[in-house]
């Protein structure tokens, strides 16, 4: 192998070394010589020294992270130990000799797995076992060839989505992590209503993933004669054995979509899913449409999890006329409990009432007590901007950062993760909520010009976005 090329351990696949993304697991952060335009590296961990930490705000206190505990057991190893040519036990898999690549597939439930439960008033509850009963009659994916060997866990008991969180998202991490280097890829079959939360949770927990993770569901169960579960599972199948990806993803209807870029849209109909801010990594129809100028390339490090998730943050949408003070009385009252994040989703770019100064003074009683406070956009589709309007100077003011154009899942899900790391300081955290660490969130650089920008910043913006790396 050459120095200029990079082979990933797990896949075989290859890239150039221009190609290659940063370590997920090394940041360098230097907030005082750095602004934040320096770092759009994919990089978040810290290598200050110790000896410097006088310097900056406190590490995230190191109390007691709330322990989540999942719903089902961790499934352990899911591969069958095989024999190296001297006669020992290999730990990985070789990929010489086996044809067909191997996909595992993580079954918790979701309406994929339903049936009518007469026990229930004939409401639909998850079946144990249907799953794997289904895939073995599915001849599409035991017949051909050219589709990748299946190995599927029904996780018991099987779970609504609703009743997923951080304890059930780590554990379909470290199942991940145990089985990693034993499989070419992995779908993970749930309900939908959480998905894109367990999409983007993952993506942060996985560091550098070198392989693809699949999410599927569907809004008809695979029992019925007319269903969507079929053509979702065999797809999320089919692009769980690629080797061009090597990120979360969802696959839904038609459309294969970043798992940090995506929100659950609709409750009725079969497109459910949509990333607002990112096209579709790719799309079906008689082809297979890739846009793969959109994909991560494979990633420098080892692979590795970090699944501790500090939870302890509110989020708050605002309405007009809202009441601040009852909305200070809770936020003083949830500092008792050791508040560590809060989530504004504000009108358009960034904006609320400018009147409303009690309420600014309390966002910054809360960023100098050591609270994180995040803003993010009510609408779909668009970023925050703050300080575009005088409105959003006063947040800035007030130590509040930008959520950019990241959705409600990903700016959750990312604040916990980088809470739970403990190994960063307050400043660093807020630092990196405004870096793009696994393809969340638009660079600044390609951002398009504020609404109402002048002629010169929409030059500036176009140049940014046509200017080659």
């Amino acid at each position: 192998m050459t120095s200029g090329s990079y082979r990933d351990s797990g896949t075989g696949r290859s890239a150039p070394a221009s190609a290659q993304r940063e370590d997920d697991d090394k940041v360098e952060i230097s907030a005082s010589q750095t602004s934040k335009n320096d770092y759009s590296k994919n990089i978040e961990d810290t290598t200050t020294p110790a000896t410097t930490t006088s310097k900056r705000h406190s590490l995230v206190q190191r109390d007691d992270i709330p322990v989540h505990e999942s719903v089902a057991k961790d499934a352990g190893p899911l591969f069958e130990e095989e024999l190296c040519e001297e006669g020992d036990l290999c730990t990985v898999i070789p990929h010489r000799g086996r044809h067909r690549k191997r996909v595992l597939v993580l079954c918790t439930g979701g309406t994929l797995t339903m049936s009518a439960d007469p026990t229930r008033g004939n409401s639909l509850a998850p079946v144990q076992g249907a799953l794997t009963e289904y895939l073995a009659q599915m001849r599409e994916l035991t017949d051909d060839p050219e589709m990748p060997e299946i190995v599927a866990h029904e996780y018991k008991p099987l779970i609504d989505s609703s009743d997923m969180g951080p304890g059930d998202w780590a554990m379909l991490a470290r199942d991940i992590h145990t089985n990693y280097y034993h499989f070419d890829g992995f779908v993970i079959l749930m309900g939908t209503d959480t998905m894109a939360y367990t999409a983007s949770a993952l993506a942060f927990m996985l560091q550098n993933l070198g392989k693809p993770v699949i999410f599927t569901g569907s809004q008809i169960p695979l029992r019925e004669p007319y269903n969507d579960a079929r053509k979702n599972l065999i797809m999320a199948t089919i692009f769980a054995s690629s080797d061009t990806v090597s990120e979360v993803c969802i696959f839904f209807h038609d459309r294969l979509l970043r798992g940090c870029r995506a929100t659950k849209v609709n409750t009725s109909k079969l497109k459910a899913f949509d990333s607002p801010n990112l096209p579709s990594l790719a799309e079906i129809g008689i082809n297979i449409e890739e846009n793969e100028h959109l994909f991560r390339p494979p990633p420098r490090g080892s692979f590795k999890i970090n699944t501790a998730m500090d939870t302890r943050m509110i989020t708050l949408r605002l309405v007009p006329g809202f009441d601040d003070a009852s909305i200070k009385a809770m936020v003083d009252a949830a500092r008792q409990t050791h508040l560590k994040g809060l989530i504004l989703q504000l009108y358009g770019t960034g904006n609320l009432p400018s009147l409303k100064d009690s309420f600014v003074q309390c966002l910054k009683d809360a960023t100098d007590s050591g609270i994180v406070v995040v803003a993010t956009t009510q609408c779909q589709t668009g970023s925050v901007i703050l300080g575009h309007y005088a409105t959003g100077q006063k947040l800035i003011g007030a130590g509040v950062v930008s959520a950019s154009d990241m959705t409600i899942e990903a700016t959750t899900t990312k604040l916990a993760y980088l809470l739970g790391r403990q190994d960063l300081s307050i400043d660093e955290v807020r630092d990196l909520m405004t870096v793009d660490l696994r393809g969340e969130m638009t660079p600044e650089s390609e951002m398009p010009p504020p609404p109402l920008a002048s002629t010169y910043q929409k030059v500036i913006a176009k140049k940014n976005r046509s200017r080659v790396y």
